[in-house]
């Protein structure tokens, strides 16, 4: 059982250290090039914003130790926004994606492209193992009802045994 909470909390460690670098790049890239993205001025401020939420995101997880409701609370207001600039990252990522010449930072343009294509996938993996994990659920569920006789004598039908 050590192992396993080993692994887990090694894996832990390497996710919030990869999305803080990704976090403090989404930053640094998104501030060298606010001004090289005329066909959508926004795409930096994406990056810069988005960067900022992750990294408060990640300084909330000691909080959890102190004071837990607090710390979900926040944690609720800063998915919401999230998932929000989320969506508007995409507007405003993609709706400029045939546009050639793009007349934005190439590496701005692809590093915000690739953030939001990871997103995706990421969430298409976390829909997918909540749907099997939900789908596994009903079957033992429904494996468990099998195994338990339903009683469908009535209580006269109890008593005439008597």
């Amino acid at each position: 059982m050590g192992e396993v909470s080993a692994r887990s909390t090694g894996s832990q460690f390497f996710t919030v250290l990869l999305w803080t670098a990704l976090s403090i790049a989404m930053i640094i890239i998104g501030s060298m090039h606010v001004d090289n993205c005329p066909v959508e001025p926004k795409i930096p401020i994406y990056l810069i914003v988005a960067g900022v939420f992750h990294l408060v995101a990640f300084v909330l997880i000691p909080l959890k130790l102190i004071a837990e409701k607090v710390a979900y609370a926040i944690e609720g207001v800063l998915g919401l926004f999230s998932f929000c600039w989320f969506i508007a990252g995409s507007v405003w990522v993609f709706r400029v994606y045939q546009d050639n010449p793009r007349r934005c930072n190439d590496l701005a343009y692809k590093f915000a492209f690739g953030i939001l294509i990871f997103e995706y996938i990421f969430l298409a993996f976390v829909v997918a193992v909540v749907c099997l994990c939900t789908c596994c659920a009903g079957l033992l569920a429904a494996a468990s009802d099998r195994e338990t006789p339903a009683s469908t004598a009535s209580p006269e039908d109890v008593e005439a045994l008597k």
